[in-house]
């Protein structure tokens, strides 16, 4: 009988033994397959805040801005440096600040060509934009319908402040973004590729 209890003892201590396993394998599973639905779920969010912050400038107004860039590189170094830093503001997903730099180029542009011409002394006597504008199409320094566009780069910022605006959608700053890369090119008689 001590023999036989005994084998009893062992094989309830197998029993017991295997129940925690058992155990400890289904808790150890509960643990591997909720981090693995939390990693799931923060993928998700991670892709999801990727998504929703990846309103990128199409690839085609950088390429533009750079081959205007390398266009004023030996023309003009500020303008060029001036359109590195709209390309850099592009890249850090600043499109709005880039474009009223974009602006402030065009307008000093024009300033230039307003006191080259004779029709003012210095910078601090030139009008504001719109002005500029409009006398540069007047005077065909700028297509009419570059004039119209240029309304989008004008109301991207606030004149009075020079802030910027944001209720303009996506296209609207496309068109900005195209508009101004053309008046620049035309500003300085650059042929177009």
């Amino acid at each position: 009988m001590n023999n036989n209890n005994f084998w009893k003892i062992i094989i309830i201590g197998l029993v017991i033994g295997g129940f925690i396993w058992a155990m400890d394998e289904r808790t150890k599973r509960k643990v591997i397959e909720e981090k693995l639905k939390n990693k799931e779920k923060d993928y998700l969010r991670l892709l999801s805040e990727y998504f929703n912050s990846k309103n990128d400038i199409p690839t085609e107004i950088k390429d533009q801005l750079i081959n205007l860039r390398k266009e004023y590189i030996g023309l003009d170094e500020m303008v060029a440096n001036k359109l590195r830093v709209v390309i850099e503001l592009i890249d850090e997903g600043k499109e709005k600040i880039a474009i009223e730099k974009l602006a402030t180029i065009i307008e000093n542009l024009l300033k230039d060509k307003y006191i080259e011409e004779g029709l003012a002394k210095d910078k601090n006597t030139c009008p504001g934009l719109y002005t500029l504008l409009k006398k540069a199409k007047e005077l065909k320094w700028i297509k009419n319908i570059h004039f119209n566009f240029s309304l989008f780069l004008k109301e991207q910022r606030n004149e009075e402040v020079h802030e910027l605006i944001d209720s303009h959608n996506e296209n609207e700053k496309y068109i900005a973004f195209f508009t101004g890369i053309e008046i620049i090119y035309k500003l300085k008689g650059i042929k177009r590729i």
